[in-house]
């Protein structure tokens, strides 16, 4: 294996040629990764599977399509993360005012509050997870 410049500025190694499924995971995520950035370079999904070995331009597209759901989802979690972290400053920087009674430190924690149940997807669930929402129940009466 020998190493190639990528256009991203990073060195790509080249990949083993693999024939159909295979059970290395990080061989599996290394070649998503490099059919990712052919893709970016313009090669057509054709191009790519013959280049590193798929058994057709569908399972290509497939593995493209996963790895940008994968890179979205990791950067919504980074996004995530720095937003409650935020949160969490802001709620620190008020807590003491709001424990000596200063109402609109503690309304503004409540908001804070709010805005982190939102952002974790909590708003609307229970303890469990379950949905909070009322449910109504009806049933037949038998005749």
């Amino acid at each position: 294996m020998n190493a190639v410049a990528a256009s991203d500025g990073y060195d790509v190694v080249d990949l083993p040629r693999v024939e159909g499924r295979h059970r290395n995971r990080a061989l599996a995520h290394a070649r998503a990764n490099r059919a990712l950035a052919m893709r970016a370079q313009g090669m057509t999904y054709q191009e790519i599977a013959d280049e590193l070995g798929y058994s057709n331009r569908g399972a290509v597209h497939h593995v493209i399509h996963r790895a940008l759901q994968r890179q979205a989802t990791e950067a919504a979690e980074e996004l995530r993360y720095l937003e409650n972290t935020r949160l969490d400053a802001l709620q620190q920087s008020l807590w003491g005012a709001a424990m000596d009674g200063d109402v609109e430190a503690a309304t503004a924690i409540v908001r804070i509050i709010a805005a982190r149940v939102r952002l974790n997807g909590l708003a609307g669930a229970d303890i469990n997870g379950r949905s909070a929402a009322p449910v109504t129940v009806v049933q037949r009466r038998s005749n």
